[in-house]
């Protein structure tokens, strides 16, 4: 009986494994193998070593939209036990039956100060704390004593460019640069030959108001700074724009479009920084995979691709950053010139990175102390609708005024026409801006004007 069990055993595993082979899940050390190596059998492999499996199909075709996103949610689930061994705890989704649902952390957030690279923190609980899964390639986490981190799959068995760039990018030579203006990387994790860089977590560089004259100068010189210096050491972005600048503050993540945005955040201290390289240009030695500095800067030399990607990236950098120092013209006359000048990649007289970055700190060198200390009379500029945001002063307002301080019909191409509404309000240190789209979907949030209330109205 006992020999007729164990040949029935033997023939089902034999028969599992020629429907469904096992294969080595190669992590640190044998046992966490051999553990992984059963939970992948178990899973179907939803890992594999190819990057291509984080990627996903037309975002547009809403039933391959959410199928990926399925799919790739149950990825990040089935890798949750694997980070605690590297330090890390994936935060999980907050309603695990809806697919949209925002990640909420599942260990205590640290209460003491955060030292470079972490960002000072402006929520106080875990609820604020809470992110969306907007990218498939990105996850939020804690480490061990509670700061925040993000968790990123940057290659697969064959190197990526994202991977090659973050090397240098950290290599002993350029990681402690003062021009190196990129995400600084806390850690890079091989689980079965896919790599992840664990990076801290920092604030979309736009969440906050721009409120004096001086802070448009550093956030725009950090970026020219930034771009010059991987343009130096042959690197092109390749996708240069608001959603991949951040600084170094953590504020809460919006619940609707524009959501809430600060002021009173960026001080002489606030630093600026690149993520995701995704689509970056790198002419790497054809003899490393992974080049280290001192190699790539003296043995790469730009193809002709890398020189139309640092075109394309310092035309957009020129279509982000004009957006709001152009607010500033009154003070800088010349912004306007250096910007056009920056634009159409085809032109062959298209300024450099380091051009750019020469020509602004040249005209900004005249600045004196009270210009750097100006408030702003505008927080966005736009060539299309030549709309302006000018900040009043709340004394300068009618004794009547409302939560909603202010409304205005207007068309743009972008928002097509709706009533736009901004409540604005204080908090502690902080003036808060909460705005949305005043119609059937988006409605305002309720708040209190304050002290420190501003009435943004628009100028044609």
């Amino acid at each position: 009986m006992n020999a007729l069990g164990i040949s029935l055993a033997g023939g089902v595993l034999a028969t599992t494994y020629i429907f469904k082979p096992v294969q080595w899940i190669r992590v640190r050390g044998f046992w966490s193998s051999l553990y992984w190596t059963i939970r992948s059998w178990l899973w179907n492999y939803p890992v594999t070593q190819d990057y291509g499996v984080w990627k996903t199909g037309d975002p547009n075709d809403l039933e391959v939209f959410e199928s990926d996103r399925r799919r790739l949610l149950r990825m990040w689930r089935f890798l949750r036990p694997f980070f605690p061994s590297c330090g890390y705890h994936l935060y999980v989704p907050k309603d695990s039956a809806d697919i949209y649902s925002y990640l909420v952390p599942i260990t205590p957030m640290s209460s003491g100060m955060h030292s470079f690279p972490f960002a000072p923190c402006l929520y106080k609980t875990d609820a604020e704390a809470e992110f969306p899964f907007y990218s498939p390639f990105v996850w939020p986490a804690r480490d061990r004593i509670g700061r925040d981190v993000m968790v990123k799959a940057v290659s697969g068995s064959k190197p990526t460019k994202e991977l090659q760039a973050l090397r240098l990018l950290q290599s002993d030579a350029l990681r402690d640069d003062p021009r190196n203006h990129t995400i600084p990387v806390l850690d890079f994790i091989e689980f079965n030959n896919q790599v992840f860089a664990v990076m801290p977590r920092w604030t979309g560089a736009t969440r906050a108001d721009f409120v004096t004259v001086g802070e448009l100068v550093r956030y725009g010189q950090a970026f020219l700074e930034a771009t010059a210096f991987i343009h130096e050491h042959n690197i092109a972005h390749g996708d240069i724009d608001f959603q991949n600048m951040v600084m170094d503050v953590m504020v809460s993540e919006p619940k609707a479009p524009f959501g809430a945005v600060f002021a009173g955040v960026r001080g002489p201290e606030r630093k600026y920084a690149f993520i995701d390289f995704e689509t970056a240009t790198l002419p790497a030695p054809s003899d490393s995979s992974s080049p280290d500095a001192e190699h790539c800067v003296q043995r790469c030399s730009p193809a002709a691709d890398f020189a139309r990607a640092s075109k394309r990236d310092v035309d957009d950098l020129a279509l982000a950053l004009e957006i709001h120092l152009r607010c500033i013209e009154d003070v800088i006359p010349d912004l306007g010139t250096l910007f056009d000048s920056m634009k159409n990649r085809d032109d062959p007289h298209q300024l450099t990175a380091a051009a750019a970055l020469s020509r602004f700190e040249e005209i900004c060198s005249s600045l004196s102390t009270d210009d750097m200390q100006r408030e702003v009379k505008a927080i966005w500029w736009t060539r299309g609708t030549d709309v302006r945001f000018h900040a009043v002063p709340k004394s300068s307002l009618s004794q009547n005024t409302s939560n909603i301080v202010f409304r205005h019909q207007y068309t743009s191409p972008m928002l097509d026409t709706k009533v736009l509404a901004r409540n604005i309000f204080t908090c502690p240190k902080l003036v808060v801006r909460v705005h949305g789209f005043w119609d059937h979907r988006y409605i305002p949030k309720e708040a209190s004007t304050g002290e420190l209330a501003y009435q943004f109205k628009y100028v044609r």
